[in-house]
């Protein structure tokens, strides 16, 4: 019996001894709590006065680098404007320089006719003071410019009807224009020139205005146009629409009609 329950003992505390054997074996894995680490920050700078330190905290995330989209830009194209072309000015059939025109007066009673007898350029004229005994003056054109010199005719060929007066006005100066392409130019009359007396233009002749004329009589004279040095004379025109004096009509002058129609009747002259 005594043996028995050595053997048990010796049993018993063996088996203990492999079960705490097994037992000092075993490892036992227990989560243990992270430390946290606080953000890592920059040592401050050394910051001189009138500067400011700058923080610099490191990035929570990835940086991720975005490809740029690519933007089409239209470009618009302004298209100037054109500058206006000048019109030239035309004219259907125009009389030769030669030419004479011929028209009645304002009561059908007078034949008269008008012409062109020559053209000529100059720089400057030399013409009769305004004060006697001294000495004829000079007139240059403008810089860049010249004159233009037509004369003109004036006739009365003949009295329609008996019994009336012969006497006749002629028109004013301002009644010729001269053209070239899309310009044109207005006549210089006497008083446009400073201290003019006698209407003489030396080795020119008398300038035209308008004065009386009788029967077989002229009203010639010379019709004066400041143009510019390129002026061509081949490509010029001069027109004549009678222009009156306003007085004229209440006078009881004859004279050029007062309702020439300067569109439809102007009369044209090619210089050339």
């Amino acid at each position: 019996m005594a043996f028995l329950a050595a053997r048990i003992s010796f049993v018993l505390s063996g088996f203990l001894l492999i079960l705490g054997v097994v037992l000092s074996g075993c490892i036992v894995f227990v989560p243990l709590p992270v430390p946290v680490q606080a953000p890592a920050q920059a040592t401050p700078a050394a910051v001189t006065p009138g500067e400011v330190a700058l923080q610099v905290t490191p990035p929570f995330f990835e940086t991720v680098t975005e490809t740029p989209v690519e933007t089409q830009v239209l470009e618009t194209t302004t298209t100037p404007t054109p500058a206006p072309v000048p019109t030239v000015r035309t004219f259907n059939s125009p009389l030769s320089r030669e030419a004479v025109y011929s028209f009645t007066d304002n009561v059908d009673f007078h034949a008269l006719s008008v012409g062109v007898s020559g053209t000529q350029m100059r720089t400057g004229i030399y013409y009769t003071s305004a004060k006697s005994g001294n000495p004829q003056l000079h007139l240059d054109a403008s810089p860049g410019s010249k004159f233009l010199m037509v004369g003109v005719d004036f006739y009365m060929n003949g009295i329609r009807k008996e019994g009336k007066s012969s006497i006749f006005m002629t028109p004013l100066p301002s009644s010729f224009e001269v053209w070239e392409g899309a310009d044109s130019y207005g006549v210089l009359n006497a008083t446009d020139i400073p201290n003019m007396e006698g209407y003489y233009i030396r080795d020119v002749g008398s300038l035209y205005r308008d004065r009386f004329i009788d029967k077989d009589d002229d009203g010639s004279g010379v019709l004066i146009f400041e143009v510019p040095q390129s002026f061509n004379l081949s490509r010029a025109y001069l027109t004549f629409c009678p222009r009156n004096e306003d007085s004229w009509a209440f006078s009881g002058y004859y004279r050029s009609p007062d309702d020439w129609d300067c569109d439809k009747d102007l009369v044209v002259w090619h210089l050339r």
